[in-house]
């Protein structure tokens, strides 16, 4: 089953300097900290800001020559397919023109390491066309809660991991009877297609998906009793899951979600740059700073150990 919303087609791109500035989006995401149980409930991803954690971020030196790095340098800004509307990683203030949170936060970060400064433009696009954005030289990267999957890294380079999640179950608060993937057999579940689809079906086969284009429709689908569960990963449902009183997060996962910096394939010399990049703001403390400022914030946990950059396969 497969519910649709009206397509609004997204033919803008937005720029920034610490501000991001954009347009809606059909591919939205959300904070998590692992597998934590119910989340504190902010009123929105408002006190969510990373601006502290970007400006002390580190600048990078006698960085080599790539493709995508000197049209990155001959442009000036870093052009990157990111989402628009997930607490905690990428949420857009339609008042302010702000764009907070995590996933932001590594683009500004990634934009000042090449750049010396946090250039960056937020380009359109799904997670049904960010391969051929990357690909077609629309965009530099694709930071947007990407997870790196066997399939993905034929079509294209991921840099990372730069974040451990693992699939999330939110159901309703008054729900006694769902405690994880293995009750949700003969139970509808919301759900988005691809990858999300796939870990619920591979973990539960009996499950029944309900697909919705973005994650805030699943969670709304749950609070109003037309499915019984949610699933997606942590990092996508917690943000969305702390602003419905109705709904509560399950302490238990499944699964792993690992997300990486989607780059072009034709490209690998730029994944190694964005690689000791990554390896930059993991050893001097800005990773945990980002994280502290942004998705800590709504998930009220420490930040973890930040994953071991190469830790996948293939990445």
């Amino acid at each position: 089953m497969r519910v649709t919303r009206l397509a609004v087609a997204v033919s803008c791109l937005v720029m920034t300097g610490s501000a991001l500035a954009g347009c809606g989006s059909s591919h939205p995401t959300g904070p998590a900290a692992g597998g934590s149980g119910k989340a504190a409930r902010p009123a929105s991803g408002g006190d969510v800001d990373q601006a502290a954690a970007v400006a002390a971020g580190p600048v990078g030196r006698n960085l080599p020559h790539t493709p995508t790095l000197d049209r990155i340098r001959g442009r000036g800004v870093l052009l990157y397919a990111g989402a628009r509307d997930g607490v905690g990683f990428s949420q857009l203030d339609p008042t302010t023109g702000k764009i907070s949170g995590f996933d932001a936060g590594m683009a500004q970060l990634l934009a000042k390491y090449l750049l010396g400064k946090p250039s960056v433009k937020l380009g359109p696009g799904n997670n049904e066309t960010r391969e051929a954005l990357l690909n077609n030289d629309t965009v530099d990267v694709a930071i947007e809660t990407y997870t790196i999957t066997p399939e993905r890294l034929k079509i294209v380079n991921f840099a990372g991991p730069y974040y451990m999640a693992a699939g999330g179950i939110a159901v309703a608060e008054s729900e006694t009877a769902i405690h994880g993937v293995g009750d949700l057999s003969g139970k509808k579940v919301a759900t988005e297609s691809g990858t999300a689809q796939q870990a619920l079906l591979k973990a539960q086969p009996k499950a029944e998906p309900v697909l919705f284009d973005t994650v805030p429709e699943c969670v709304t689908a749950l609070a109003q009793g037309r499915v019984q569960a949610v699933t997606l990963n942590n990092a996508s449902l917690t943000g969305n899951v702390v602003n419905h009183p109705g709904v509560k997060m399950l302490d238990a996962t499944f699964g792993s979600n690992p997300f990486g910096i989607g780059i072009a394939k034709k490209d690998p010399a730029f994944t190694t740059v964005v690689n000791q990049f990554l390896k930059a703001v993991e050893a001097d403390g800005t990773w945990k700073r980002l994280y502290d400022e942004t998705v800590g914030k709504l998930g009220g946990k420490p930040a973890p150990t930040p994953p071991a950059i190469g830790a996948v396969p293939g990445a």
